[in-house]
């Protein structure tokens, strides 16, 4: 009896170890904060109120073969650095180029793609070269490498806006005289304003997720999985998904 009576104890042991260990990896699990500006389409977009896109599709794809839970964080790109730095947020994808400056603040995944760069207007105008956007004034978001490339055009008046949104309403109304966009960004603009033409098209920047400059644990995991992603095929079938 009390042979069966230390086993039973020992049986109940074990279950109660194994409970409490189950129930502690549900609740350590970790839900990672994707931090993005969804007004970049193809990158990233609204569609039925749900953030849609390359990036989007980017970052499934990571939940999927790493096996991690996440939610999106929509904001102004100029506030996603900062919100990266404070641990608001875990990751950026937002279609964000690799520059020197940020560099300091922030770490970059390997870039997963470098679209060329266009100048759009509206079709009225008659600017046709690059020559033609001198003087010039520029609807420029707050927070991107555009103003870098714009300010080597003479003469560049840069207009700041809080998105690109609140930009083509400006070059609409008159307010600027163009805009700087991702070729790819351009493309849709163009097809759903037909009254915009692009002007020229110029050479662009690599682009990458963002990390806090602390996480670089985090990085290299992303980093081989993207390595896998780029040498299996998903990231040109994802980008041709998208016409990019």
């Amino acid at each position: 009896m009390k042979k069966i009576l230390a086993l039973l104890t020992v049986v109940m042991v074990v279950v109660f170890v194994g409970c409490g260990k189950e129930k502690e990896v549900k609740t350590t699990e970790k839900v990672y904060v994707i931090g993005t500006n969804a007004e970049y389409p193809p990158f990233e977009y609204l569609e039925n109120s749900k953030i849609v896109g390359l990036d989007p599709d980017i970052m499934e794809e990571f939940s999927k073969r790493m096996e991690f839970q996440y939610k999106w964080a929509n904001m102004n790109f100029d506030g996603l650095i900062s919100a990266l730095q404070t641990r608001k947020v875990d990751i950026i994808i937002a279609g964000m180029s690799i520059s020197d400056e940020r560099k300091k603040y922030i770490n970059f995944s390997t870039p997963y793609i470098s679209p060329a760069m266009c100048y759009i207007t509206l079709k009225t105008s008659p600017m046709t070269t690059i020559e033609d956007l001198e003087n010039k004034r520029f609807g420029i978001e707050l927070g991107t490498t555009e103003e870098d490339i714009v300010k080597k055009v003479p003469g560049a008046v840069i207009v700041p806006f809080s998105g690109h949104t609140a930009a083509l309403f400006a070059l609409k109304s008159g307010k600027i005289d163009s805009m700087l966009l991702d070729a790819t960004v351009a493309k849709k603009y163009l097809e759903n304003n037909p009254d915009l033409k692009t002007v020229v098209t110029v050479e662009g920047e690599n682009k990458a997720m963002a990390f806090n400059i602390e996480d670089v644990e985090l990085k290299d995991k992303f980093d081989k999985v993207l390595k896998e992603m780029m040498e299996d095929g998903t990231i040109d079938k994802l980008k041709a998904k998208y016409g990019i």
